[in-house]
């Protein structure tokens, strides 16, 4: 390992981001009729990516000419100063044309294919923070033909467009990939609490296996990789997700649920703070591994149990108690 485990550290948001397409399997979940599916499809899809990948890295491994791309061989720091994409630039060298077609091919085609995804994937994320009050109600209405949430959908176009325009070119695509990677762990901080508050409510009749051991791994897990994605990602993606909330908020008068949510804008904050003291920060106050050992260590021992007594109060028990009688409704009427 040229950059030793840090350097793996280093490099796992990047890593989340290439296996971010299992993500979008659970956000069309509730129109899935066999829920079991669902897991099959996540198993699959990480396997087969990882697959891909592998067989990928050592295709790339195995035959780079370091000379063709002006670094020195092993010298794997070098890379950093490789303008561009460094496919392209290796079959641009190798006078491998057939290559460099499919790869400028890819370069603007996988872009596009990816938000087509997201927006579909996107678009239900907002239908269902309609229903729980967190977005307007327009977000609710389904087109009568095609039976998706289509103020949702142009919502979320619209949104992601213009995050993309404003942040892509500063400093680099990089650069945004870094911050969604962030932005989308941050949100799937919540995931690992909700799991054990509906299983302690008894709000639900899907039980998975080993939760109770599952939830607090992933949550220290979430917490990890948005510290390891350091400064600025992290300011970046705080920002963002503030300034679309705060006016998400204000928009559709949003006034239930700030007090419950404290530990989670606390928990943001203390992943900001890590980050900007840490070895990968601004001050750099901190060594990686000792600052790695406390984002750990308090996401375990602090916001993790102090998100699942927030989310146990009896006005979200009631809430979550009918969302589950009207899903139920719901698959009666469909049999």
């Amino acid at each position: 390992m040229p950059f030793g485990v840090s350097g793996v550290f280093a490099a796992l948001p990047y890593a989340m981001f290439a296996f971010g397409g299992a993500r979008v399997i659970p956000d069309l979940a509730e129109e899935v009729k066999n829920k079991t599916y669902l897991i099959y499809a996540l198993i699959i899809t990480v396997v087969t990516e990882a697959i891909i990948y592998l067989f990928f890295n050592f295709v790339f491994l195995t035959n780079l000419d370091w000379s063709k791309i002006g670094v020195t061989a092993g010298n794997w720091g070098e890379l950093s100063h490789v303008q561009g994409n460094p496919f392209i630039v290796l079959a641009s060298n190798h006078d491998a044309q057939i290559a460099l077609i499919l790869l400028l091919i890819a370069g603007i085609v996988g872009p596009f294919i990816t938000g087509y995804v997201y927006m579909g994937a996107g678009a239900r994320v907002l239908f269902a923070s309609a229903r729980s009050g967190f977005v307007g109600k327009k977000m609710l209405e389904l087109h009568e033909k095609y039976a998706i949430p289509y103020w949702a959908l142009i919502v979320f176009a619209v949104v992601g467009s213009v995050i993309a325009f404003l942040f892509a070119p500063v400093p680099s695509i990089y650069g945004l990939i870094s911050d969604a990677t962030v932005a989308g762990y941050i949100g799937f901080a919540t995931n690992p609490v909700a799991l054990m508050v509906l299983r302690k409510q008894g709000a639900t009749k899907y039980w998975v296996p080993g939760g109770s051991i599952i939830a607090p791994i992933a949550f220290v897990a979430t917490g990890l990789i948005v510290f390891w994605s350091g400064w600025p990602a992290v300011p970046y993606s705080v920002l963002i997700i503030a300034a679309i909330s705060g006016v998400l908020g204000v928009i559709n008068k949003v006034k239930e649920g700030l007090a419950e949510s404290l530990w989670y804008i606390g928990y943001i904050a203390f992943l900001t703070f890590m980050t900007y003291i840490g070895s990968d920060g601004a001050l750099n106050l901190i060594s990686y591994d000792i600052s790695t050992i406390i984002v750990a260590l308090v996401s375990l021992l602090v916001f993790y149990p102090l998100g699942i007594i927030q989310g146990l109060k009896q006005r979200n028990f009631e809430v979550h108690k009918e969302a589950i009688s009207n899903q139920e409704t719901e698959e009666e009427k469909q049999k």
